[in-house]
C-alpha cells in the first residue's frame, strides 16, 4: 500500500513538473532601439502589456522567462504604430493617441495567445474597439450624381431599338455601392407613315422606369479603375408596336466599368438588362362577334425584356470620411 502511494505521488509530481515546463513564463520589455516613447511612457507600456498577458491567463515574470516579448512604438502626429515581437510571432497595429493603446494591447495579446489573426473580428469585441477601427474604411464613401446617355432595344414581337437616357445618384464604398436612379427612359419614334395602336403597323416603342434601386459590387475596390456588377429592382412600364402595353415591378441586372475612381469626376460604361416581372398585352383586331351582343376583343400576351448600353458621367459632391 505504501509502495502504491509512493508511485502515485511520483506520477503526480512528474505531471505537475511537465505542466510547469509547458507553461513558459512571459516577460515584456521595450525595444528601445525602435521606440519613440519617453522613459516614463515605456514603463507604463510594459506594465499595461504585462497586465493584458495576465488577463489572458499567462504567467508574467520580471526576468529569466522562456517567452520574452518586446514592444515598440513609432509616433507620427496623433498616430502610433505598435509592434510586438516574441516567440509566437509578430503583431502590428495602429492607435490614434495614447488613450487608444489599452484596447490595441488587448487585441495584440489576444492574437498572440489564441493564435488568431488580428484581421476582421477575430480578436475584437465590444470592449476593445480602437478609435482607428471605429473610423475604419467601411464608413468612407463617395457621393456621386450622374447622367447617362446610350442606346438599347426592347424585345417584343420584334426588336425595337432606340436612344436611352437616365439620371441617378450613387454612394460608393471601396467594394460596394448603392445606386438610386430615376427617369430611365428608352424610346423609339415611328419611322413610317403609320402609327396606329390597334389597327395598323407601328414602330413606336417606349420602355423605362420611374425609379430604380440597385446594389453594386466593385471587383477591384482599391484600384483607380474597376469593373462592377449590380442587381436591383425598378418600377416602370413598356409600350411598343400595335398596342402592346404593360407596367409593374422589374428586375435589373447591371455590369459596367468605372474610371477614374480616385477623381471627383467619374466616367462609366454600363450595360443594363431589364427583366420585367409582368407580361405586356395587346387587344387584337378584328373583334369576334357574340350574336348581337357587344364586341369582344382577343387579348394576347408576351414577355418583353430590354437591354441598354450607355455612357455615364458622374460628379462628386462630398467625400465622406476622406482626408
Amino acid at each position: 500500500m505504501q509502495r502504491f502511494a509512493l508511485r502515485l505521488t511520483l506520477i503526480l509530481l512528474v505531471i505537475l513538473a511537465a505542466a510547469g515546463a509547458a507553461r513558459a513564463d512571459v516577460c515584456v520589455t521595450v525595444d528601445e532601439g525602435h521606440d519613440m516613447f519617453s522613459p516614463r511612457d515605456r514603463e507604463a507600456a510594459v506594465l499595461m502589456v504585462s497586465k493584458q498577458f495576465e488577463l489572458a491567463g499567462e504567467h508574467v515574470a520580471a526576468e529569466g522567462c522562456a517567452s520574452p516579448y518586446t514592444v515598440s512604438h513609432i509616433m507620427l502626429g496623433n498616430t502610433i504604430l505598435v509592434t510586438m515581437n516574441g516567440p509566437r510571432g509578430t503583431r502590428e497595429g495602429k492607435a490614434l493617441g495614447m488613450d487608444d493603446l489599452p484596447a490595441l494591447y488587448n487585441q495584440m495579446v489576444r492574437s498572440i495567445v489564441t493564435g488568431k489573426p488580428m484581421t476582421g473580428f477575430n480578436v475584437v469585441d465590444r470592449t476593445n474597439v480602437t478609435a482607428a477601427q471605429s473610423s475604419a474604411e467601411r464608413v468612407h464613401g463617395d457621393s456621386l450624381w450622374y447622367a447617362r446617355l446610350g442606346y438599347g432595344s426592347v424585345f417584343g414581337d420584334k426588336a425595337y431599338a432606340g436612344p436611352s437616357m437616365g439620371l441617378g445618384y450613387r454612394f460608393e464604398l471601396d467594394s460596394f455601392g448603392v445606386d438610386v436612379s430615376f427617369l430611365n427612359f428608352q424610346s423609339r419614334s415611328s419611322s413610317g407613315g403609320y402609327n396606329y395602336n390597334y389597327y395598323g403597323p407601328s414602330d413606336n416603342a417606349f420602355s423605362g422606369s420611374l425609379l430604380k434601386i440597385e446594389g453594386l459590387y466593385f471587383v477591384d475596390p482599391k484600384a483607380n479603375t474597376s469593373t462592377y456588377v449590380g442587381a436591383g429592382l425598378s418600377w416602370g412600364g413598356t409600350d411598343f408596336g400595335q398596342g402592346w402595353h404593360g407596367s409593374g415591378l422589374q428586375g435589373e441586372l447591371t455590369a459596367g466599368y468605372e474610371l477614374p475612381r480616385a477623381s471627383s469626376l467619374r466616367v462609366f460604361l454600363q450595360a443594363d438588362a431589364v427583366l420585367p416581372f409582368y407580361e405586356v398585352s395587346a387587344l387584337r383586331y378584328p373583334p369576334t362577334w357574340r350574336g348581337a351582343g357587344p364586341i369582344a376583343f382577343t387579348a394576347e400576351h408576351r414577355y418583353a425584356p430590354s437591354l441598354v448600353f450607355s455612357l455615364g458621367v458622374g460628379w462628386q459632391r462630398n467625400r465622406h470620411g476622406r482626408p
